[in-house]
């Protein structure tokens, strides 16, 4: 089903929302629902009125996100003071692909192990100790991360695909062969096997046109059956030589 055909629902009544919207508008001044931002401290007045709606937790279902897109969708009105709910846009559920990094400064251990020879114990830890020997010449074994700080997640991307396809992959669309129509001309057609090179092509659209010509031969040939012409009926060998047998006998018995 296409995303805009799709019926709309609204997790929060239109009308409880508004009243929501004026009451808070009641504590702030210059608001502009066209530029507000999700940062904005009147959204987080709203979501904290939310309750005298009945909603407790506006993360829930997305409320968060329907509310704001709501006041951005139907800034207009907003902005010049109409509350009368019947013209209000409900906004629609979208999905959305993205990609980030989630950036941190960390301690990180790198465990390796090898074999040194000496004649001392606490002189091999004094070559390790002044770099002399690096721990990161052994063999890697694992690795750990310790205290993280400063971290920070970035959205390097994001962007809308349809709600009937996966992130991964998508399916292709399908085609109604019954009112499908060529995106080319026969002449067009012609001129591209008159240029193809490829056997392999040239042997794939072969098969296919023989496929689809037998099945229209196989349409036609039902469509239109053989005439069946009455009075002539097909030669039975059998019963032909059982008949002649049977005389020959009677031949017999009266000579």
């Amino acid at each position: 089903m296409n995303e805009d055909k799709m019926p709309r629902t609204a997790p929060v009544n239109t009308e409880g929302l508004l009243k929501v919207i004026q009451f808070t508008l009641s504590s702030h001044n210059d608001i502009s629902f066209d530029n507000l931002s999700p940062q904005n401290p009147f959204l987080d007045d709203v979501f904290t009125n939310m309750k005298l709606v009945g909603v407790k937790n506006v993360s829930e279902n997305d409320i968060d996100d329907y509310v704001f897109t709501f006041m951005k969708d139907n800034a207009s009105l907003l902005d010049s003071g109409n509350f009368n709910s019947e013209e209000y846009m409900i906004p629609q559920k979208k999905k959305f692909e993205w990609e980030g990094r989630d950036k941190y400064n960390a301690w990180k251990a790198d465990f390796y192990y090898g074999t040194q020879e000496g004649y001392s114990e606490d002189y091999i830890r004094h070559l390790f100790d002044d770099y002399e020997l690096l721990i990161s010449d052994g063999t890697y074994v694992d690795e750990e991360v310790y205290d993280v700080e400063n971290s920070q997640q970035l959205i390097d991307s994001i962007k809308e695909v349809p709600f009937n396809e996966s992130v991964n992959e998508q399916d292709e669309p399908k085609v109604d062969l019954d009112t499908y129509e060529a995106p080319f001309t026969s002449e067009d057609f012609m001129n591209y096997v008159e240029s193809e090179w490829d056997i392999e092509m040239l042997n794939l659209l072969m098969g296919i046109i023989s496929k689809r010509k037998k099945f229209l031969e196989d349409v036609l040939a039902k469509a239109e059956p053989r005439t069946v012409v009455k009075g002539f009926k097909r030669f039975d060998e059998s019963k032909t030589t059982k008949n002649l047998r049977l005389l020959q006998e009677l031949l017999k018995n009266t000579l």
